[in-house]
């Protein structure tokens, strides 16, 4: 709970780029002991998120765009292929979630409220967290998993607007249209397609 709470925290924003997590502090509006949080913020060390001393506490890191967009490489290689194994495995109850959350998303493109966007970029992970499941491989849903969203991401359905929050989701339902068919190649190919093309929108300095 300590570890999510956090993480979330840091890749909404709502803990910028070099604050300071002090354990005690942490500990006593989460009311924990410490322990849980020493071992929440190891583990947010470990995911890259922040830089962990300790007994002392962490500092949220601080991300370059640079780093950013190699992110999405990574991501776009690992859930590509988790996409086109899931074509081939995905259920109907799995699939049937993915046209729940693009229909649920879809309101939320037009949101100008800070609440609507950030309830967008809650639900967006979800889409693509069932995909990865799908694909029915351990060391998939490891690695991508550790491949974490920075918090520069959850900045872009704000910084890019309505037409880009749109675009977003038509290839969602673009995605799940390939997953129906079944077509292995093809389902790599458009979550490739898909998480690239979010890169290009992030600046190049």
């Amino acid at each position: 709970m300590v570890y999510l709470t956090v993480r979330e925290r840091i890749l909404s924003g709502e803990l910028p780029a070099s604050t300071t997590l002090r354990e005690q502090a942490l500990a006593e509006e989460l009311g924990v002991s410490r322990t849980p949080v020493r071992e929440a913020l190891r583990r947010l060390s470990e995911a890259g998120l922040v830089t962990f001393v300790p007994d002392r506490g962490a500092t949220v890191v601080a991300w370059t765009l640079e780093q950013v967009r190699e992110t999405y490489f990574v991501r776009a290689g690992l859930e590509g292929r988790a996409a086109g194994l899931a074509a081939a495995l995905i259920s109907a109850a799995e699939l049937d979630a993915l046209a729940d959350l693009i229909d649920a998303m879809e309101p939320l493109v037009t949101a100008v409220d800070d609440e609507g966007v950030a309830e967008l970029g809650r639900l967006n992970p979800e889409f693509h967290g069932i995909v990865v499941a799908a694909s029915r491989s351990p060391q998939l849903m490891m690695l991508t998993s550790a491949v974490t969203r920075v918090p520069l991401m959850a900045a872009a359905f704000r910084r890019h607007g309505v037409q880009y929050r749109a675009r977003i989701n038509h290839q969602h339902r673009d995605i799940l249209t390939v997953l129906r068919t079944g077509d292995t190649v093809w389902a790599d190919v458009a979550m490739r397609s898909h998480i690239l093309g979010a890169r290009n929108a992030v600046p190049a300095d």
